[in-house]
């Protein structure tokens, strides 16, 4: 079953909500000024939700094959592999650049005229 509440209800009675939804299996909507901003639910109902999310992306709203899917999953893997054992790309790019000759400068137009 399905409640809405407000937000000040919310913040005066959340002990009582969360025990509601734990034991109880309700669902609370919770608004501000008329406009719903979130909902508290069970944890199993948000695994429930997390699991359908999960297998309704890889297997309805991709349009990889199968076996494009799993390279695509391995090459994630190896990418966080890498950004753990290297560091963040970006500040390494970061530091990188800093180093270069600022603007203004004619290094590189002087390495072109030399080559």
């Amino acid at each position: 079953m399905e409640k809405t509440i407000g937000m000040a209800e919310t913040k005066s009675n959340l002990a009582d909500l969360v025990r509601q939804v734990a034991y109880g299996g309700e669902r609370f909507v919770l608004e501000r000024r008329g406009r719903p901003m979130a909902v508290l639910i069970s944890v199993e109902e948000y695994k429930r939700l997390k699991e359908l999310a999960g297998t309704t992306a890889t297997t309805t709203s991709s349009p990889l094959s199968a076996k494009l899917r799993q390279r695509q999953e391995m090459l994630v893997a190896r990418a966080h592999r890498l950004e753990t054992q290297l560091g963040d790309p970006l500040s390494r790019l970061a530091k990188l650049l800093s180093a270069l000759p600022p603007d203004g400068d004619r290094f590189w137009v002087d390495i072109q005229e030399v080559v």
